[in-house]
């Protein structure tokens, strides 16, 4: 009996379904193309999603809390803008990139400000942010990329180069899901966020520092943002005020496929690398099938929506049957 109720419930667990779709989708790929199948294609395919897993892993925490962000993506975009324009003013890379990822910081004290302290909604404060950020970006880089012929070669070790075969990217990705799934797990932190996420108004007179623990999230996530903005730029070489466009809805899908929650109070940093991973591979497999991005986005819009009515559905059934259990 205890055996079929627990098969039932990983058969249900929305971090299992999503690990069927993407093995799923590898074969169906595989068979349409043979590039697909390939060391170099999968090594492509993680370097271009590391900075979407990176931000979406510390954005998990976040989303537990019934919170999110959109401004991660212009965060992304004017960090790059402003590294490689301290690099061509001459300016070491250590340096530049500390001073880049304190500014982009500040995107992430500001939402946690306004969300934490003065209580404005998450979408009205990180849309607020969001735009601020991008036009930011623009002024500083007059609308164009960020080039120069002071800005080294080596900046683009950072996101190109490899050790031990592996792209340095994917080591990065690998060690901030593991520091997160480690912060869900055995933290406080994760678990007050939780709570925050499931009833905020218990969690407040139960003594838990709600305030706190929103902007503490907040801010990492501006941190890790404002880091996905120096590994893009050192990607291009380059600081582009336009790059990022889209990110934050990449980060906020690969998220609720995993199988957290929007309204918080349930969520996975496992779940969240799953769901980053089918974003990546559709991308990938629907550009080797020479499919336009316009249908591309068309489907990444049609996955968002469907991602929140299932996550919503399991809540409620998982709900009913806490209440027929008491």
């Amino acid at each position: 009996m205890n055996s079929t109720r627990d098969f039932h419930r990983i058969v249900r667990d929305p971090k299992f379904l999503m690990l069927v779709l993407l093995i799923l989708l590898n074969l169906f790929f595989a068979l349409n193309s043979e590039a697909f199948f390939s060391l170099e294609n999968y090594f492509n395919m993680l370097k271009q999603s590391a900075m979407i897993i990176i931000v979406a892993s510390a954005a998990t925490i976040l989303m537990m809390t019934g919170s999110f962000d959109l401004s991660t993506g212009s965060n992304l975009a004017l960090t790059g803008v402003i590294y490689t324009l301290l690099l061509s003013g001459g300016m070491p890379l250590l340096p530049a990139a500390g001073i880049a990822v304190l500014c982009g910081s500040v995107i992430g004290v500001v939402n946690g400000t306004l969300v934490a302290k003065i209580e404005f909604p998450p979408f009205i404060a990180t849309l607020g942010t969001m735009y601020v950020a991008r036009g930011l970006a623009l002024i500083l880089a007059k609308g164009s990329p960020v080039r120069g012929e002071k800005i080294p070669e080596s900046v683009t070790i950072l996101a190109r180069g490899d050790w031990l075969g592996v792209p340095i990217p994917v080591y990065f990705l690998v060690l901030f899901v593991l520091v997160f799934r480690v912060v869900e797990r055995k933290s406080l932190f994760a678990k007050y966020a939780m709570t925050i996420g499931g009833n905020r108004s218990a969690a407040f007179y139960s003594g838990i520092p709600v305030g706190q623990i929103v902007f503490w999230n907040y801010l990492i996530v501006g941190v890790l943002a404002s880091f996905s903005g120096i590994l893009t730029a050192s990607r291009l070489a380059a600081g582009d005020p336009r790059i990022g466009v889209g990110f934050e809805f990449d980060v906020i899908l690969a998220i609720l496929l995993g199988g957290t929650s929007l309204r918080g109070g349930k969520g996975s940093v496992v779940g969240t690398l799953i769901g980053a991973l089918i974003v990546a591979v559709l991308g990938n497999g629907l550009d080797m099938m020479n499919i336009l991005t316009f249908w591309q986005s068309i489907l990444k819009g049609v996955i968002f929506v469907l991602a929140i009515v299932v996550n919503e559905k399991i809540l409620k059934n998982v709900g009913k049957e806490k209440l027929q259990a008491a």
